[in-house]
């Protein structure tokens, strides 16, 4: 039988009792004046006949006059009569009921204390078999320790890059508006700090190889023409194009994402991000002056010709091209073969279901790799096509590297939402399914199902009992489900 059944029980059997408790007080006039006892009352807070009694007794008089309550008059309290409830006496030990569900409990614990007792675990082991046990459950806890302090200690990296992105973004902004002339300066800090832990990352990865990529290029090529040749009409013109055009491209063609937390993928949107806005402040945010002395290149070309574009570009390009070919897919072939990773293997094969990863797969021989550098030749004329406007216009320039960096971050709050949404989802998926299956071994019925009938259930009762004993019932059950 169901606690709830004994409790229940108890409350119909203590109805008859109390019935005759209540008369009993009735001549107890300087505690509480009660009505006259019917059978569906039970004794009430009511002020005294006598206008001298006060309604509350002092507490020096507490233990003779205080007022002595049942436990069904609880409803009857007010909001003023809990702010002192030391006035009053609730004598609840006294209470049958409370009396019975507490013996009932009381005596519940002792029998689940004796089963526990009783139930004695022998295992026939030997003491070097229980050292070699105690030893491996040692290791399995220093590991889940180990992985635990990995794991804070992850996370608390995570959240002070993540504030050290929002702050070098910050300081970008005003290093650009406020002090042009030495933002090259801030990317070369910048490049100085993540390109090192970039490359100690991809080595320890094994993918050493992608630091051979084009964006790895167009960025030396940048820090050639800051520090070492600024005078290089030539070398200002490949960096342009190099960065108005393939490496700003690639945040939309690749997906490149600004997800703060991650320095992986910080570096890779700064690596492609900030020499297109390295070239734009040279272009048409440092003062002429300060362009004159610090980049002469730069003031060498008044108007874009864009054949002249075409054609160092094209150069720097092939030289690119041709020492990758020779130093990584010749030289490194049998590493390749035995898993190195390259970006034109990881190329073939995400396109290898679409129309050009199949035509380049469908070659013989090495001409997949000569027709993916020619595409990838042709995809570097393309994109650089719109140079000429960038340089001509400054706004035009300032709303194309805007939309750049809006699309890195745009894709970073793409992954936040799909990794970490389809996380929580997943997590809601696997609970719902473990309340299904706890439905279908309580015979299918919800909570809500439960709570009905056992609502009905009391009703029920209290009904078929009469109006007299019913109320008195439904009073009793409520005060023990409280209890």
């Amino acid at each position: 039988m169901s606690l709830k059944g004994n409790l229940q029980e108890y409350a119909l059997y203590d109805s008859d009792q109390d019935q005759d408790h209540n008369h009993d007080h009735n001549s107890d006039s300087h505690a509480i004046s009660s009505h006259p006892s019917t059978a569906n009352s039970t004794p009430l807070l009511s002020p005294s006949c006598e206008p001298t009694t006060p309604l509350l007794a002092p507490m020096d008089s507490f233990s003779k006059s205080a007022r002595k309550l049942s436990v069904s008059s609880f409803e009857n309290l007010t909001i003023f009569d809990l702010l002192d409830p030391t006035s009053y006496a609730i004598e609840l030990s006294k209470s049958q009921t409370y009396q019975k569900v507490k013996n009932y409990s009381t005596t519940s614990l002792k029998k689940l204390n004796d089963k526990r007792k009783q139930k004695k675990i022998k295992f026939n082991i030997s003491n070097e078999e229980l050292h070699q046990l105690k030893q491996q459950l040692h290791k399995q806890v220093d590991k889940t320790y180990l992985k635990i302090d990995k794991t804070l200690k992850a996370s608390q990296t995570e959240k002070l890059y993540y504030a050290a992105t929002i702050y070098i973004i910050f300081l970008m902004g005003i290093c650009i508006g406020k002090h042009p002339a030495y933002f090259h300066v801030f990317y070369t800090v910048i490049s100085c700090v993540l390109l090192p832990i970039r490359f100690l990352t991809y080595y320890k990865m094994n993918y050493g190889y992608y630091l051979a990529d084009l964006c790895y290029f167009v960025n030396a090529l940048v820090f050639l023409f800051i520090w070492v040749w600024p005078d290089s009409k030539m070398l200002f013109v490949t960096c342009a194009s190099f960065s108005w055009g393939t490496l700003s491209f690639a945040v939309i063609t690749w997906k490149n994402k600004l997800v703060l937390h991650s320095i992986e993928k910080t570096t890779s949107t700064f690596i492609h991000v900030l020499p297109p806005t390295v070239m734009y402040v040279i272009t048409h945010q440092i003062p002429k002056s300060v362009k004159k002395q610090r980049f002469p290149g730069a003031m060498k070309l008044e108007t874009w010709d864009l054949w002249y574009g075409v054609f160092y570009t094209s150069l720097m390009y092939f030289v690119w091209q041709m020492s990758y070919h020779y130093f990584i897919t010749i030289r490194k072939a049998e590493k390749i073969k035995n898993g190195k990773v390259t970006s034109f293997e990881y190329l073939r094969k995400a396109f290898a279901n679409k129309p050009i990863g199949k035509f380049v797969n469908s070659l013989p021989g090495n001409m997949p790799v000569v027709a993916f550098s020619l595409l990838q030749y042709m995809y570097q004329l393309c994109t650089m096509s719109l140079c000429p406007i960038f340089f001509k216009y400054k706004y035009a320039a300032s709303a194309f590297v805007s939309f750049i960096f809006l699309t890195a971050s745009y894709n970073g709050a793409t992954y936040y939402i799909d990794f970490y949404g389809k996380r929580l989802q997943k997590e809601v998926e696997r609970l719902q399914a473990e309340i299904s299956d706890l439905r279908s071994k309580n015979g299918g019925d919800s909570p809500e199902m439960i709570a009905s009938n056992g609502t009905s259930t009391s009703a029920a009762s209290g009904s078929g009992s009469g109006s007299v004993n019913g109320s008195h019932v439904a009073t009793k059950n409520i005060e023990t489900s409280a209890i």
